[in-house]
């Protein structure tokens, strides 16, 4: 199994700057063009109100919209305002100027800010020198490669890594998916580092990442899949490393991913849920289509493989345009507590990915 990497994404981002017209703003055009303009607009001011308001950086809010940002276009400021944000958060702490505080500064928060940073690395558009190189065939590293503050975390996130192969200090508190077990972290980590190694070269990686890498395989193939989410994370990851499990097991949990699609073409988070994700209502995880699981799941089977005239794409994508809310984002019902339905900001992220590639 074959990912589509940045290299892909990066050349959607440079089709999507020559629709812009003369004065930067995208051409009237199609709906995928409406739906992810709409959509980037509310990305991006919940992305900047949660740096401001909570001072962190959270998977479901400005960790995802820094890999989702690049995706949906260059050159704005936004883009650059998130990075620095990130940046600024995890040097931070690593370089000891600020202390931990309960979640600020947690294992997590840190590995996964330097996990996202990498992938943003990964997917900025291309300068014209590497225009020339991607011409002339040269697949290797760019020259721009890892930025100082993502390095700096990623040598970090290796420093903390526990001899069990995993980050045993990652929160596990309920919130799922991004933090209700020990597998969404290595997960995580590998698509970055896999996205990193297909854009700058394998050269890029240092002996750490991969000692880190080959620690992170080791401890996927030793704890297998609980739910379908974290098998989903999985068949990502192993597009890049073939070590996260067996071909066959790959092949098997991504055929499951396509099985949990509904008829309407959305996917359920019940669907996706495993066993230890409880919300408080004890109520079980949803069993309709909803906009998290739609756009994650989409996101995950393109990224591996599916083509976009795939009549199962065609129907995911319509479910997720007919179901965007008039501001532009997408809510769905937390997995764990009513009035704090954050998912819907990662569905908001994922959203914007898949249609996104639409213009590429």
């Amino acid at each position: 199994m074959r990912v589509r990497g940045p290299r892909l994404l990066v050349a959607a981002t440079a089709l999507l700057l020559a629709s812009a017209d003369e004065t930067g703003g995208p051409k009237a055009g199609g709906a995928a063009d409406s739906a992810v303009e709409r959509a980037v607009a509310v990305l991006d001011l919940r992305s900047e109100q949660w740096g401001r308001e909570r001072r962190c950086v959270s998977c479901h809010t400005n960790g995802l919209a820094l890999i989702a940002q690049p995706v949906a276009g260059s050159g704005r400021d936004e883009i650059e305002q998130t990075r620095q944000f990130a940046a600024a958060y995890l040097t931070g702490y690593t370089r000891g100027d600020r202390e931990p505080a309960g979640q600020h500064g947690s294992v997590t928060g840190l590995v996964a800010t330097a996990a996202f940073l990498a992938m943003a690395d990964a997917r900025r558009p291309q300068t014209p020198a590497e225009d020339r190189k991607a011409g002339a065939g040269d697949a290797g590293s760019s020259g721009r490669g890892v930025a100082p503050a993502t390095r700096e975390g990623l040598d970090h996130a290796w420093s903390t890594l526990g001899e069990s192969g995993t980050w045993d200090g990652w929160l596990r508190c309920n919130w799922p998916p991004f933090e209700s077990d020990l597998a969404f972290a290595p997960t995580l980590m590998l698509v970055a580092l896999g996205e990193l190694k297909e854009r700058f070269g394998a050269g890029e990686l240092t002996p750490g990442d991969r000692k880190g890498a080959a620690a992170l395989e080791g401890w996927l193939r030793a704890h297998p899949p609980q739910g379908l989410h974290d098998q989903a994370m999985r068949v990502w990851a192993g597009g890049h490393f073939e070590g996260v499990a067996e071909t066959a097991d790959l092949a098997t949990w991504r055929r499951e991913l396509w099985e949990a699609q509904r008829e309407d073409g959305g996917w359920p988070m019940g669907a996706l849920a495993a066993e230890s994700w409880r919300h408080d209502s004890g109520l079980a995880q949803a069993e309709q289509s909803g906009a998290y699981a739609t756009a994650f799941s989409l996101y995950v089977l393109l990224m591996t493989g599916a083509q976009a005239d795939d009549e199962r794409v065609i129907r995911g994508k319509a479910w997720l345009r007919e179901h965007q809310r008039p501001d532009g984002s997408w809510q769905d019902r937390s997995p764990r507590r009513d009035g704090r339905h954050f998912i819907g900001r990662a569905a908001t992220a994922f959203a914007v990915m898949v249609l996104a590639m639409e213009r590429g």
